[in-house]
Parts: structure tokens; C-alpha cells; sequence
């Protein structure tokens, strides 16, 4: 039903835009990609509006899609497309459903018709007056989401690259499928795995540099353990990939005999960005939402402005002591 409903949607429209949030990950590059190739092969003109300075691991999957040709133009930022009209034009919203988190949140009010696809659980700002919204907080990914629709629509082929984005955000979003994973997530794999995808090449797109994986051990060397039970590290390191190296980071910590859950702090452009991690028996993004972040049960993310990383890392501090007294 939500299939055919996005077909409806965009048979009504000229033309197709496709956001997710701030910092876009690669869940978020995936899941576009799969809303592009429907958009497209309904013959419509579709954008994907991006946002990506400081992920680099994002911007490799986009540069091997380039190299198929079709997505030269594709990725835009909102500079790109700020003095464009928008009128008959479809908005669709990927892993994210919060207005002032989009990568481009201005352009929002812009599109009367807007649709949204994520798997966050619902938090404030929801999005309102959508024309359609495919919300499902069990899912693993956005990636699993779009995949899902694309098993309903026939005509829509992928091609092994377009296959290997979305896989990619399976991935990243499951932990090499450990977190959030179930039966539809590996049903939508084996439907990505028959189009071509090369697992091998998917691999690649994780690979670090010998600097980044050097700062990520250095993260993972100076966390300090909070009541036996949760890893904390605190980064004052400037690296141009340093949130995805944070979220390495959280998740290396996990691997530590007794650790339930880790946080990282990092600083990008004079903002604290906070990962959080769990195995499932501590709630991050309980504990991160206090901080205005969100997420899920088992990772979750926040960022802070206007205070230094001392100071935020007291603040978390605060807000797990609460919590733990709370349980």
C-alpha cells in the first residue's frame, strides 16, 4: 500500500526532491538513492539534497556512484538549489522525521506536498502535514525501509551499486547486522544480494585510513569506566571525519568485558557532538534525548552548542546519575 501510495504521490508531480539530516550519513545517502531510482523511473526529475562536510565515509559511497555516470548532478546542497521554484514539486524526507534536523530545514516550508520515511522513534518536531509518512521504528534502517518498497514496485531495477549504497546503511545502521536486525532485514538483503551487489566492494567503503584508525584506538585507550558498567571518552583531537570516528569509537567500547554502554565526545566547529551506544540493557537515547539528541534504544546521538567538553561531559555525567537512580 505505502508503494503504490509513493507512486500515486509522484505521478502528481513534476518534479522529486529528497533530504535527509544534518551530517548525512550513509543510511540516509542509501535510502535517497532508492527514492531517486523510483522517482527516476517513473520519469520524473529528482534531486538529492545533502549535507556531508564532515563525513567522508558518505562521500566515498557517493563517488562510487558517480562513477556509474547517472549521479553527476544528483547531489546537491541547499546552496545549490536555493533560488529554484518548487511548485508541483515532492518533498521526500529520509531518516529523519525532526524539521530543524534536515540537512536543509529552510526549505521545508517550501513544498506543499512532503512525505516521510524514517525509523527513529518518534520524538518532538515531527514533521506535520504530510501526505504520507512510513514511519516504522522497528526497522533496522531507512535502507530496509526503502528496500521494502522497491520489492513492490517491478518496474523499479537497481543497478549492483545503487544495491551496494543501501546495503552499505543496512550495515552501518545494524553494526554489521548485531543491532536492530531481524527476519525483514536479511528478506531485503537477499533482494539487494540478487541485483549484483559485490559484498567485497561494500567492505571497502569501511575501511579506515592508518590516521583515523590510530584515533580511534586513542579514543578507545583513554575512555574511563562509570560504575563498572559504561565506557565514557572524551576527544579533543580535530579530525576531518571525527563524528564517524566517534561512533567507531562508541562502538569499539562495547566490545569491553562488563561495558553495557559508551559515550564519546568529540568537538566539530565549536559544537559537542555525543555518540552513544548500548548493548540493550542501559537506554542512550533516553539519556541522550535529555540533551536534545535522539535515536534509539542501542545507539544514539546528540550535540551541544555554547558549552566546552568538559562542561558537556559533566552534564552527561549528571544526566546518567539520574538515570541510574531513577532505575
Amino acid at each position: 500500500m505505502i508503494s503504490q501510495a509513493l507512486k500515486d504521490v509522484m505521478d502528481k508531480c513534476e518534479n522529486v526532491y529528497i533530504m535527509g539530516h544534518k551530517n548525512t550519513d550513509i543510511d540516509c545517502v542509501g535510502a535517497a538513492v532508492g527514492i531517486y531510482k523510483i522517482a527516476k523511473t517513473y520519469g520524473k526529475e529528482a534531486k538529492i539534497v545533502v549535507d556531508f562536510k564532515h563525513n567522508n565515509t558518505t562521500k566515498l559511497v557517493i563517488e562510487r556512484l558517480k562513477t556509474t555516470g547517472e549521479y553527476d548532478d544528483v547531489f546537491v546542497t541547499k546552496d545549490d538549489i536555493k533560488k529554484q521554484e518548487f511548485d508541483n514539486s515532492l518533498l521526500v524526507v529520509v531518516d529523519t522525521h525532526k524539521a530543524s534536523y534536515l540537512a536543509a530545514p529552510d526549505l521545508l516550508e517550501q513544498f506543499d506536498k512532503v512525505v516521510v520515511i524514517d525509523h527513529h522513534r518518534r520524538g518532538p518536531e515531527f514533521i506535520e502535514n504530510t501526505i504520507l509518512t512510513y514511519h516504522e521504528v522497528y526497522a533496522s534502517s531507512t535502507c530496509e525501509l526503502v528496500t521494502e518498497l522497491l520489492m513492490y514496485l517491478d518496474e523499479v531495477k537497481l543497478t549492483a551499486k545503487e544495491a551496494e549504497a543501501m546495503f552499505s546503511g543496512i550495515v552501518i545502521d545494524t553494526k554489521n547486522f548485531t543491532f536492530k536486525t531481524g527476519v525483514r532485514t536479511f528478506e531485503v538483503s537477499a533482494y539487494l544480494k540478487k541485483t549484483g551487489l559485490d559484498i567485497t566492494e561494500v567492505k571497502h567503503v569501511f575501511q579506515n585510513d592508518f590516521e583515523t584508525y590510530m584515533t580511534k584506538v586513542n579514543i578507545v585507550k583513554e575512555a574511563e569506566i562509570i560504575d563498572g558498567k559504561i565506557a565514557m571518552s572524551v576527544c579533543g583531537e580535530q579530525h576531518e571525519n571525527m563524528s564517524v570516528i566517534a561512533a567507531q569509537a562508541a562502538d569499539e567500547l562495547l566490545s569491553i568485558t562488563g561495558v553495557l554502554a559508551s559515550f564519546v565526545l568529540c568537538e566539530i566547529d565549536g559544537v559537542i557532538m555525543i555518540s552513544g551506544r548500548s548493548l540493550g540493557d542501559i537506554n542512550v537515547q533516553a539519556i541522550l534525548e535529555k540533551l536534545g539528541g535522539g535515536g534509539h534504544l542501542t545507539f544514539a546521538g546528540a550535540q551541544i552548542a555554547g558549552v566546552t567538553l568538559a562542561e558537556a561531559k559533566q552534564k552527561l555525567l549528571n544526566i546518567i546519575e539520574e538515570y541510574s537512580n531513577k532505575d
